[in-house]
């Protein structure tokens, strides 16, 4: 992938049978969601002998190579004193995606729309994957769940995602700050809950690649897994990163984006928590779980605000997973992990420079100039498609939800805010989920075929959910209207149906 982008100087910037029941509130995205909850992560793994009641009750512990003599690393070292990546295999290393199911049951998206998220991400996966001829890496799908949505978390299971349950990692009675303990029941977006996303770095395998529902793969990320796992420099040279002057980790631990959309001028960003690459490190776990439970947290407005009193404050989600990884990885672990490109990784489309909301005004002094506190940045409003590794739907509206028209034709609230990101490139974001997905409703056609009369009606019933007409070029056939009561479901919610999906990716 070309390094060349397209950049803009930061004084100059340019204008800009029964469906399968499960919903959810997505964390770290900026729309409330219904009913239930699921965040999404990627993780790298060798095999894949864990049952869902073995991961029930079995502690992990974290991933060695089988040919070599790694092992788990002090997160904290910048020289490597024992071997710091695993060696190659000639058998291709398995991405395992797994997903965080938080809670069951809240109101504000389709039942529909947010199971069909979690099937489009699986098949957005294999897309870019070693079966599909486009990666050298595997893949396997899993699901997070946390043990008061285990009720509800039987149909992803159904259509190819191995559990693992877990409870959210501390008791916040235990918190020893105050403001956080009275306070983090109100954090974005599901309080304490939240915090089981974390158990991501006790899985036994050798990365793990954190993503919310509302995201699809676009390109493998194999450059990235290379330079994490073996030390490829070659790799390292090619990866797109926000300050591509920094010297790379010696051992990185993490990578991921910073959440520069909604930075206040002069203060500390947050950490986009809606996608997250890390190596499995018990210990690493353990002290982000100490973080919790004994760093300090100033609930005031000033720059000494958040975590810790260093400024890890203010911004949403400040006192869940945005906030707290920001302070561990800036002020514990310093120079091990790595600022990914805010415009290929993640991508969300938004505008990076401070020219209207969130967290500015137009008077400020910083008007025009790059949030990333850099003299030039990417305008990610019309970064090229060829350029982006994964889409993250944020402001650009969820895709199942149909949202097909901005503020400036439609001042409903639920509408594309065209201040902070252009509507014609959110539309071809949105199209490349709808691709996605119609890519696997071709697929699974093909796998059912019209042998019977069965099979027929199961055709029939994907056929279905390609019958909307509202703008076809962008949702391809899957929304009769603008808003999510158009959006019509995969295999038009036929159970027997989805149940096959499975078979697609044998």
């Amino acid at each position: 992938m070309a390094l060349a982008s397209t950049r803009i100087t930061a004084r100059r910037g340019v204008p800009s049978p029964r469906r399968i029941t499960l919903g959810t509130i997505l964390c770290g995205t900026f729309l409330v969601l219904a009913p239930g909850l699921i965040a999404f992560a990627i993780v790298l793994t060798r095999n894949a002998a864990d049952t869902m009641s073995d991961s029930m009750t079995g502690q992990w512990t974290a991933w060695t190579p089988s040919l070599g003599t790694t092992p788990v690393v002090d997160a904290t070292a910048t020289t490597a004193t024992t071997p710091t990546h695993a060696p190659r295999t000639h058998q291709p290393v398995t991405i395992a995606y797994a997903i965080s199911l938080i809670k069951c049951g809240d109101f504000q998206s389709s039942t529909e729309g947010m199971m069909d998220a979690a099937i489009v991400l699986q098949h957005s996966v294999h897309q870019t994957s070693v079966r599909a001829g486009k990666s050298a890496y595997d893949y396997k799908m899993y699901a997070i769940v946390h043990r008061d949505a285990l009720h509800c978390s039987q149909p992803l299971a159904d259509v190819g995602y191995e559990r693992v349950v877990r409870d959210t990692p501390v008791n916040v009675s235990d918190i020893r700050d105050s403001a956080l303990r009275k306070g983090v029941h109100r954090a974005w977006c599901c309080g304490a809950d939240e915090f089981v996303k974390l158990y991501a770095y006790t899985i036994p395998e050798a990365l793990v690649v954190h993503v919310d529902v509302d995201f699809v793969m676009v390109q493998p990320m194999d450059d990235l897994f290379d330079a994490m796992l073996y030390g490829d420099s070659a790799a390292v040279q090619r990866i797109p990163r926000e300050r591509p002057n920094d010297p790379w980790p010696t051992n990185p631990q993490a990578a991921m984006t910073r959440d520069w959309g909604q930075v206040m001028p002069g203060r500390k960003p947050g950490y986009q928590a809606g996608f997250l690459v890390v190596k499995p490190n018990q210990t690493v776990f353990e002290e982000i779980v100490n973080v919790i439970l004994n760093d300090d947290y100033n609930p005031g407005y000033g720059r000494d605000c958040g975590w810790g009193s260093k400024g890890y404050g203010v911004f949403v989600g400040a006192m869940a997973m945005q906030g707290l990884l920001a302070y561990y990885y800036d002020i514990y672990q310093p120079n091990t992990w790595v600022e990914l490109n805010q415009c290929r990784f993640n991508h969300m489309g938004m505008d990076v420079l401070y020219r209207s909301q969130p967290n500015f005004q137009a008077r400020h002094a910083k008007r025009g100039m790059c949030r990333n506190d850099l003299d030039y940045c990417e305008d990610c409003q019309t970064t090229a498609m060829e350029n982006i590794y994964n889409i993250h739907y944020t402001q650009c509206r969820k895709p199942w939800n149909c949202i097909g028209e901005g503020l400036s034709t439609n001042p409903d609230k639920s509408s594309i805010p065209e201040d902070s990101v252009i509507l014609s490139h959110c539309m071809e974001l949105q199209s490349v989920w709808h691709g996605h997905r119609r890519d696997l409703e071709r697929a699974l056609a093909a796998r059912v075929g019209t042998e019977d009369n069965k099979r027929q009606k199961e055709t029939a019933s994907i056929v279905a959910g390609q019958a909307g007409d509202y703008k076809k070029e962008v949702f391809q056939g899957h929304c009769r209207g603008n808003g999510q009561t158009n959006y019509l479901a995969l295999a038009g919610g036929q159970q027997q149906l989805l149940l096959r999906i499975p078979e697609l990716y044998q």
